[in-house]
């Protein structure tokens, strides 16, 4: 063979082993698909959540784990809260602070549940995750803080509330300031615990790039299916997340006042959950961001909006107890507002907010409406509300 042929022949089997290269490269995706494509056209707002994604064998790979546990937990703490405001003929009931931090903290069995008590999670390590360990314990500290103010207010609870003494206004019990603490505690962590998971540690990048080529071990889903399956358990633990205020049950917590707050936007948020769980089977990374953010803005513009509404609503009513309940809510919605990262919110910004409106001398007993007025106008500047 002439030196031509073999440089010919040399320069053939290059360009094979080129083709060849090329071909594997095509042909082998990033991640291995565990499971048959899904239609994203055939989700829709009626599509249960729970039941529509499944493996090869048919088997369903949905799974909230503890996510669903938590919110039921938070359910028996707020029951529980709730105790000390309730309308006649039932007596309100003074509150044991040890009961109070046993339920946030799932120490001596005090769920009403047996499961819960055994499931080996707890509300006060998974409030204010995200944070670093520093600002971490100082939300929890804030909660903890806000169970002692309400434990030491319901011993006032057959007392009328006066400014400088805790007691009832209305059916409402209030501290010595004021301010409505089961409220407080209830919607600080609709932020620091739910929002804070769902928006800040479970759709976020490390999340969402989790390992999905293989199933956790012993179980039928991924890491990054199990993670997006828990956003879900935060919102809701229902097969189909229920967008209508109108029907009964409602959904609890944070899926409600979604639903109550923005309309339109909760069934969008629904689909948002079912396309982003499809478009990880799907491989398809781009669709999966797409819906993360769909969620996380409209979870923290619920957040928003919420403050906004119970801050007017303070200002509009002439009932000192409807007045005192909705600035209760606003007070605790207003702390979440730190948890709303996406929007560019953080402790500072959320701290000057609240500061406005709590840091008076007698608290909401001296309150003006436009102290009130500046807290909106700064929250609807920041969401573009």
């Amino acid at each position: 063979m002439n030196i031509v042929s073999r440089a010919s022949f040399g320069l053939f089997f290059a360009a094979l082993g080129l083709v060849s290269c090329s071909k594997e490269v095509e042909v082998t995706p990033a991640t291995p698909a565990l499971r048959p494509k899904i239609d994203y056209a055939t989700l829709t707002a009626t599509s249960p959540y729970t039941t529509s994604f499944k493996d090869a064998n048919g088997v369903i790979t949905v799974d909230l784990g503890v996510a669903a546990t938590r919110l039921d937990m938070f359910t028996e703490l707020n029951n529980y809260m709730a105790t000390v405001a309730v309308a006649a003929p039932a007596t309100p009931a003074t509150l044991d602070l040890a009961r109070l931090r046993n339920l946030y903290t799932s120490a001596n069995a005090p769920f009403t549940a047996p499961a819960l008590n055994t499931s080996g999670v707890q509300l006060r390590d998974k409030t204010a995750a995200s944070f670093s360990d520093a600002n971490a314990t100082t939300v929890r500290n804030y909660i903890d803080g806000q169970l002692a103010t309400l434990a030491t207010a319901s011993q006032s609870v057959n007392q009328t509330a006066t400014p400088g003494n805790a007691g009832r206004v209305g059916r409402y019990l209030v501290d010595a300031r004021g301010f409505e603490p089961n409220q407080v505690i209830q919607k600080a962590l609709l932020g620091a615990l739910l929002l804070d998971q769902i928006g800040n540690v479970l759709l976020t990048n490390s999340s969402l790039t989790a390992e999905n080529g293989k199933v956790v071990a012993g179980k039928l889903y991924s890491e990054r299916e199990h993670n997006w399956d828990m956003a879900y358990g935060y919102l809701t633990t229902n097969a189909i997340m229920t967008t209508d205020i109108a029907l009964t049950p409602r959904e609890r917590f944070l899926a409600g006042y979604l639903n109550e707050k923005n309309g339109p936007a909760s069934p969008g948020v629904y689909l948002a959950f079912l396309k982003g769980r499809a478009a990880i089977v799907n491989n398809d990374e781009a669709t999966l961001k797409a819906q993360a953010d769909i969620i996380r803005t409209e979870l923290e513009r619920t957040i928003a909006k919420s403050a906004v509404s119970y801050l007017v609503n303070w200002k509009a009513a002439a009932d000192p107890a409807v007045k005192a309940h909705a600035l209760g809510e606003g007070i605790g919605f207003i702390y979440s507002l730190r948890f709303c990262t996406k929007a560019g919110a953080d402790t500072a910004w959320a701290d000057s907010v609240l500061n406005g409106l709590t840091s008076g001398t007698n608290g909401a007993w001296s309150l003006t409406n436009s102290q009130a007025d500046v807290a909106i106008a700064a929250i609807n500047t920041k969401f573009s509300l």
